[in-house]
């Protein structure tokens, strides 16, 4: 039997088909999408030595046709004509491939999708274009620190052994003249029935995807292979207590310790590493991170048990340091071993581990529903671990507490089983090592006399700061849901309301869980918030402090399962609060006045390391992926008001003192208003007394509707193509970002389906002519865009291989060319299929409480209440004829356009650029192009 949540319908199906293929089944009559996904038990780790990145490079060839459908776009179109998804990875262990599409068109989907593994074409016209597009994606991973500390980490395993490899893939290792018969000899060699696991997600009947299963999967070729194993250990005493120290891209200083373990899958029912991860990265009094951040060495800490190719685990604890804890990171090491010294002293404590226990069946007996295209993707990866009956609860399960075990596994967190990875910029030039894929700058060496002695000492002499948590009050008491009730409001209504505050909520007539959802929204316009770049840097450090002032109360509530989080938003603050219900109610207005009550004052000592901190996340943002920063652009140079650009908020970050900090904390909350929206497991009543006790702890003067801060998008012209350039100063960075950004204006209803319809339409032919075909980058995207109301179509490309102006280009040409004819000539029965698309996006329910209630409150924010839109918008779709659609995209995107540009230059592609001529207008200042154009309304406030 498999076991599943208390308030799950769904019905599931586990079958071997005759060729030992295991399929889950799982009929759910509410679903208006299906899913599949497929996990082969094979991964990067067998990669052949003078092939590698030949399995990644095999699932990006399963895409490119079939002998049954060998259009290489055939399995994209369908999918996307049919309202879906699609995507794979390849891991060290597994190739898990996946995809969602509308319900009526899951058998075909099966059928396209099952002959991947039935009988790939792996043509040499394709061959070549996707190593091509191996390599991009190589190249767009260059300068991200996660896969650069990755390939040390796997080049620090002894030589020769099958982890010692490089897993993404490039020319260099790929392109040969013999690559199209080693991929189809890895596919015979590794692609077998019995080592597949399948999950098939749908609302017909479980009889129905089962015989589905039998016909479109069970042709797939059984070789009756063993999964790979690996005897050979690659870490032990020669290779272990080994410090590395490397140079990152981002400005961030990182001390990370990772621990060889026993392998700890085994012990899944008892969870000795949840346990130890569960103490070691708690965030609460008492904690490594409390110490660590009241010593100013570090600001960050997480930790994590993993289990690695089926043979060892490792326990992982990363720490973000500050600049003194750079330089004493002997003493940050020196607290982490006391941390485990004084866990190995005190032993295991079953009431830590009954806590974690309680947590975890609660949050599995009330787990809602997730989306359909992640839920079967991360069930097939679970299927080569678990036994079918545990498939769904294996994450949450700690049946078994056994104390000797966590003690094994707790005196095993000792040095010789250690590598520590240590980094930061300020090596850079120093450390004698280049990585050879990556680039990384490194040194590696034994642990020296320091090191080691900081390991034999650490148990003689424990901080007194560090403790055992405190036992936590925010576990349920109980998960009683109201009775469930007829007549009760659809959708949120505004139940009360006064100058300063409107409250508007729904209680949960649908999900019957045990939770509550508070959304806030404080509008302030105080000390020049929203209008002056000055105050948004103030503002960034205020938050970074007043966040460390919650952390400690915050936490036990975030272990309990409330997630509580508190952002600077355009026009003020805005705090998300949802989970238990009898939790919650305990919480929120503890925690409303742990923010009322902060004073910075209680953390100058703080000051400095914070300021560091902000000024390292800005400039890292320039570090982050080219077609990223484009992007997060648009709404920057499109909108006035709360919006500035990063070299404006770190010139004025200089002129920021302490005393500054403290001035905007004793204004910033001054003048407010406050919009609310409470939904879930609670009564008109409980909802009123939250929202009037927090305003009596608030004690603000009102600020009034029609005074919150307008923020109004830029009216671009007609005609006139504007252009934001700027140069890439990371002279490693051989990616370009481009967007190029067609703005249509404010929708109404009907207009906004001809955006979905013609965005549907778009997505996987520009995927396909400028990714797939012309192979300009790896990151290609077609986007729907909203400016502060103000819709748009955002076409975004990150290329390695051409400069801005070439790829701009090419995006015009596919759009007034390829596309234009697409549109233009489209049959009636084709553009029905895309309507039915749309339609089918309309039609899907939200399938949890959280969902639900992001979508209401999307409706609140933007102050159009339109709380039945997608019902509205149904009733439109089927009369929108074909020909509006033609004639709308004809003017939006071919005849009467008003198009931006934004370019990110790398070095690399400079002198292209500046080789090509552009008839755009050129701004290279957000404020001069703001200046020159009009502006609309703000559509959220009228």
């Amino acid at each position: 039997m498999i076991h599943k949540s208390t308030i799950d319908k769904r019905a599931f199906k586990s079958v071997t088909l005759s060729n030992s293929l295991l399929c889950l089944l799982i009929s759910d009559p509410e679903t208006e999408k299906s899913a599949a996904a497929l996990n082969v038990d094979v991964g990067s780790l067998e990669d052949p030595v003078d092939r590698m990145g030949l399995a990644h490079f095999c699932e990006h060839m399963l895409f490119m046709g079939t002998d049954k459908y060998p259009n290489e776009n055939e399995y994209q179109q369908y999918i996307s004509k049919n309202a879906g998804s699609t995507n794979a990875f390849t891991s060290e262990l597994n190739t898990n491939f996946f995809f969602s599409v509308a319900n009526q068109a899951l058998e075909g989907a099966l059928d396209r999708f099952a002959q991947f593994f039935i009988c790939p074409l792996f043509s040499d016209s394709c061959t070549e274009r996707e190593m091509k597009a191996v390599d991009s994606e190589y190249n767009m991973n260059l300068q991200n620190d996660f896969w650069r500390k990755f390939q040390l980490f796997h080049n620090a395993s002894l030589p020769g052994s099958q982890y010692n490899k490089f897993m993404i893939g490039n020319l260099k290792t790929l392109q040969f003249e013999d690559t199209r018969a080693r991929l189809q000899e890895f596919h015979n060699r590794y692609y077998s029935a019995n080592v597949m696991k399948l999950v098939i997600y749908g609302s017909q009947s479980i009889e129905t995807l089962e015989g589905w299963a039998h016909s479109y999967f069970e042709t797939i070729q059984n070789k009756n292979l063993t999964s790979p194993s690996y005897n050979i250990m690659p870490f032990n005493q020669t290779n272990l207590g080994q410090l590395i120290k490397y140079v990152p891209i981002k400005n961030q200083d990182y001390l990370e310790l990772i621990y060889i373990l026993d392998y700890l899958y085994p012990h899944y029912r008892s969870c000795p590493g949840k346990y130890l991860s569960h103490l070691i990265g708690h965030e609460g009094e008492n904690s490594l991170l409390s110490l660590l951040i009241k010593e100013d060495l570090a600001q960050e800490l997480s930790s994590g048990p993993s289990n690695t190719m089926k043979q060892f685990s490792d326990m992982s604890i990363r720490i973000k340091l500050t600049q003194k804890g750079l330089q004493q990171y002997l003493k940050v090491i020196q607290y982490v071993q006391e941390y485990i010294e004084l866990l190995k002293q005190k032993g295991p404590q079953e009431w830590i581990f009954k806590e974690i226990q309680a947590i975890k069946k609660l949050e599995f007996d009330f787990l809602e529903k997730g989306d359909p295209f992640n839920y079967v993707c991360t069930l097939a990866s679970r299927m080569q671990l678990y036994p079918i009956e545990d498939i769904l609860r294996s994450p949450y399960l700690m049946e078994q507490y056994q104390p000797e075990l966590i003690q094994q596994i707790t005196n095993q967190l000792t040095g010789d089983r250690l590598i520590i990875f240590l980094s930061s910029q300020t090596f850079s030039n120093q450390l004698g090592n280049k990585e050879e894929y990556f680039g990384t700058e490194y040194s590696q060496v034994k642990f020296s006399e320091e090191i080691t002695t900081v390991f034999q000492k650490a148990g003689e002499t424990i901080s007194p700061q560090l403790n055992l948590p405190p036992q936590n009050i925010y576990i349920p008491k109980h998960t009683n849901v109201l009775p469930q009730q007829n007549g009760l409001p659809q959708f949120p209504e505004l139940i009360w309301q006064n100058e300063q505050s409107d409250l508007w909520f729904k209680q949960d007539d649908r999900f019957q869980v045990p939770k509550t959802v508070i959304q806030l929204r404080i509008n302030t316009v105080e000390v020049g918030y929203g209008k002056l770049s000055k105050t948004e840097a103030i503002a960034k450090i205020w938050q970074a402090l007043l966040k460390n002032h919650v952390r400690e109360f915050n936490y036990l509530a975030e272990m309990a399962k409330i997630d509580a989080s508190l952002q600077l938003a355009a026009n003020g603050l805005e705090i998300s609060i949802n989970g238990f219900s009898d939790s919650i109610s305990r919480f929120v207005l503890g925690m409303f006045q742990k923010i009322i009550s902060f004073k910075p004052e209680g953390y100058q000592d703080q000051y400095e390391s914070t300021f560091v901190k902000i000024t390292q996340d800005l400039e890292n943002f320039k570090r982050s992926q080219p077609y990223q920063q484009v992007h997060s652009l648009i709404s920057v140079l499109l909108r006035e008001g709360s919006s500035f650009e990063t070299q404006e908020l770190l010139d004025q970050l200089t002129n920021i003192t302490f005393n500054d900090v403290v001035h905007f904390s004793s204004n910033f909350l001054k003048r407010c208003r406050f919009e609310w929206l409470i939904m879930g497991n609670l009564v008109k009543q409980d909802a009123i007394e939250i929202v009037e006790k927090s305003l009596q702890l608030f004690k603000a003067k009102t600020l009034k509707y029609e005074q919150v801060l307008q923020i109004r998008p830029v009216m671009l012209n007609q005609k006139e193509v504007c252009n934001y350039t700027y140069y890439l100063n990371e002279p490693t960075e051989t990616n370009s970002g481009i967007v190029v950004h067609y703005q249509i204006g404010k929708p109404d209803l009907r207009t906004q389906l001809f955006n979905d319809i013609l965005q549907t339409i778009m997505k996987t032919p520009f995927f396909a002519q400028l990714r797939t075909t012309e192979q300009l980058g790896y990151a290609v995207f077609s986007l729907l865009s909203d400016v502060r109301g103000v819709a748009g179509f955002t076409f975004l490309i990150q290329s390695n291989v051409k400069c801005p102006n070439y790829v701009q280009d090419r995006i015009r040409t596919f759009i007034n060319k390829d596309l234009n004819k697409l549109i233009s000539e489209m049959s009636e029965k084709d553009f029905e299929e895309f309507k039915n698309a749309v339609k089918v996006q309309l039609l899907e329910k939200d399938y949890s409480l959280i969902k639900e209630s992001a979508r209401m409150w999307n409706e609140v924010q933007k102050h159009q209440r339109l709380f039945d839109r997608r019902v509205q918008q149904l009733n439109i779709l089927e009369g929108i004829k074909l020909s509006e659609v033609q004639e709308y995209f004809k003017n939006h995107l071919i005849e009467q356009t008003k198009q931006f540009e934004i370019h990110a230059i790398s070095p690399t592609h400079k002198q292209d650029q500046e080789g090509i001529k552009s008839e755009s207008v050129i701004f290279n200042s957000a404020d001069k192009f703001k200046k020159q154009h009009v502006l609309y309304p703000d559509y959220y406030y009228q």
